[in-house]
């Protein structure tokens, strides 16, 4: 059971973010040509996976298993200056996702605020949370027809994560609660973009 908890943290961890932001933002690039979608893959594997982790392993020498306050810092102020950059950048690709990470960089802001005082809040939940809002958002904008399918996907996944995270006693109810606030407030950027 622990491998299967561990196994589903990882497909849902939060660094997976613009790949799950398709759930939500698929019918408002479905339009683009496929030199876009090919361009965008490359360009959000290498600068939001790869080059991220590869600073965090070698150079910050960051454990995942279990960051430190610090650690989680330095985590949260290179995804906000990633997404930053994303938003910059998607004025020239898909100018769909410029609010999605404003968002993205409002969450990670958020969450660097809340580690400079000392808290903890769960990034996973965080995350997920901001997809659902997020889902929302762009339901209410837009109104397509099958998103509240997916939005709805997303909350159940957003409860599923709560638990996981919960069950591996990886962080407490306020913690987890704190990062569903966070994720919640950070979408906020999409209703009005």
């Amino acid at each position: 059971m622990k491998n299967f908890l561990q196994g589903f943290a990882v497909l849902t961890h939060p660094i997976f973010l613009p790949l799950f932001s398709l759930i939500i933002y698929a019918p408002l690039v479905a339009g683009q040509g496929q030199d876009a979608w090919i361009l965008a893959s490359v360009w959000i594997g290498f600068v939001y996976l790869i080059l991220p982790l590869v600073y965090f392993k070698v150079v910050r020498k960051i454990n995942f298993a279990n960051p430190s306050l610090t650690d989680r810092k330095s985590i949260f102020r290179t995804y906000l200056l990633v997404n930053i950059g994303f938003a910059l950048v998607n004025v020239f690709l898909m100018s769909e996702y410029i609010s999605f990470f404003l968002g993205a960089s409002l969450l990670h802001l958020l969450l660097r605020i809340l580690i400079l005082i000392d808290m903890k809040a769960s990034w996973h939940t965080a995350v997920w949370s901001f997809l659902v809002t997020a889902g929302l958002m762009v339901l209410y904008n837009f109104q397509f027809v099958n998103l509240p399918v997916m939005i709805a996907s997303a909350f159940v996944v957003l409860l599923l994560v709560y638990a996981t995270r919960y069950t591996q006693k990886v962080h407490s109810h306020l913690e987890l609660i704190m990062g569903v606030s966070v994720g919640a407030i950070s979408s906020l950027p999409i209703l009005f973009f």
